[in-house]
């Protein structure tokens, strides 16, 4: 199969996040198994959702080999709710030079690219393993591939790099930004709104907590590293909840927030930075109301941001397989933290734009998917040296 046809495949999976990935990896695995690899899984929780490693290459008695390259991209996609599509986001079009459908950048261009390498790595004479690592729940965190990472330890098998394959038009990216969801929970105490000082409105109270990160936003801005964009850490409220009448003060409300830091900084400091500001600033108010009222900070996700090393061994790689001198650093994030975290050097370069990510009418372009075809060839070629 065409890696065109293997990407479409992969589309017509719907992965969101909040679904099960089960028939997206028995597909992937057929495939890489009949091409000859050795593959193992890793589950979340429920059982609803795995992790696929697979192996190609040498083993010593039996037992996998350390080194050698990951090919790494997740299976999961974001949702399609309320968004314009001009087709159906599940049933992948070719029109023109591009390929629509979720996913088709982020990342399934990658990951199927990298299924249709799949008969020829089992063909080829490596001396060196390549591995596939297909995760699970990366829009929602990272939570998959600390599992996948888990049951490689448990394996005691670490491989020598990691090509994570998030779409940057098939440029070299060695660093991006570290992030975390969070949400505030606002506590406060009902009453008529016809007395407002009587009661503590938790709304209000968000509001004057959504005030202050951006605040601690602005304050952030003066620790800067010219090579991201924005050049600095950020701090944004995306979701508010809250309240269930115009004329009752309302009880509760929930600000769902999120950092994203530099990679080479202690994150836990802006968290830290918000609770306190926030303890001082927002809730003494609203205390004096009602006793009662109170400020609430779960951390829901956490990924770490990836810290540049130009002299790694997956920078060296890529840059000798694309030739180019230029290393790139992104502000979102992607789960090479993680492997570098781990102890395996890591560098994301894939098909696609980030531009076209979680947007309506996604797309890849298919000279894109033709020139990751072609890096993968010399990856494979390089592990057979």
């Amino acid at each position: 199969m065409s890696a065109l046809d293997i990407v479409k495949d992969l589309i017509g999976f719907d992965t969101t996040s909040r679904d099960s990935n089960l028939a997206l990896i028995d597909y992937a695995q057929a495939l890489l198994e009949k091409a000859g690899a050795r593959c193992r899984r890793s589950y979340d929780a429920s059982g609803a959702k795995a992790n696929l490693f697979a192996t190609f290459g040498p083993q010593n008695n039996g037992i996998e080999c350390d080194g050698g390259y990951v090919l790494s991209g997740h299976t999961d996609v974001v949702p399609v709710d309320g968004q314009d599509w001009s087709s159906d986001p599940f049933k992948p079009e070719v029109r023109g030079s591009k390929l629509f459908g979720r996913g088709a950048c982020d990342m399934k261009g990658f990951v199927g690219t990298a299924l249709a390498m799949a008969p020829e790595i089992g063909k080829a004479k490596l001396k060196r393993p390549i591995h596939f690592a297909l995760s699970y729940d990366e829009e929602v965190g990272c939570a998959g591939v600390k599992g996948l990472l888990d049951d490689l330890k448990a394996q005691n098998l670490k491989p020598a790099l990691a090509i994570i394959g998030e779409p940057t038009l098939m440029k070299i990216v060695g660093a991006h930004k570290g992030g975390a969801k969070l949400v505030t929970k606002c506590c406060g105490r009902e009453h008529h709104s016809s007395g407002p000082e009587k009661g503590a409105n938790a709304v209000m109270m968000a509001g004057e907590f959504v005030a202050l990160l951006d605040k601690v936003w602005d304050e952030l801005r003066a620790d800067v590293d010219p090579r991201f964009d924005p050049p600095h850490s950020t701090v944004q409220a995306n979701v508010i909840h809250g309240g269930t009448a115009v004329n009752i003060l309302a009880k509760e409300a929930e600000v769902t927030w999120e950092y994203r830091a530099l990679p080479d900084r202690d994150p836990s400091k802006i968290i830290a930075r918000v609770k306190e500001r926030a303890e001082a600033e927002v809730l003494p108010k609203y205390k004096r109301r009602a006793a009662e009222a109170a400020l609430l900070t779960t951390l829901h996700a956490q990924y770490p941001g990836l810290v540049m090393d130009e002299e790694s061994a997956a920078i060296r790689l890529a840059r000798e397989l694309t030739g180019a001198n230029q290393v790139e650093a992104v502000a979102y994030g992607t789960e090479a933290g993680h492997f570098q975290n781990y102890g395996i050097p890591a560098v994301i370069c894939g098909p696609g734009s980030i531009d076209q990510a979680h947007r309506p009418d996604e797309f890849c372009e298919l000279s894109e998917l033709e020139a990751c075809e072609a890096f993968l060839r010399k990856v494979i070629a390089k592990a057979c040296t």
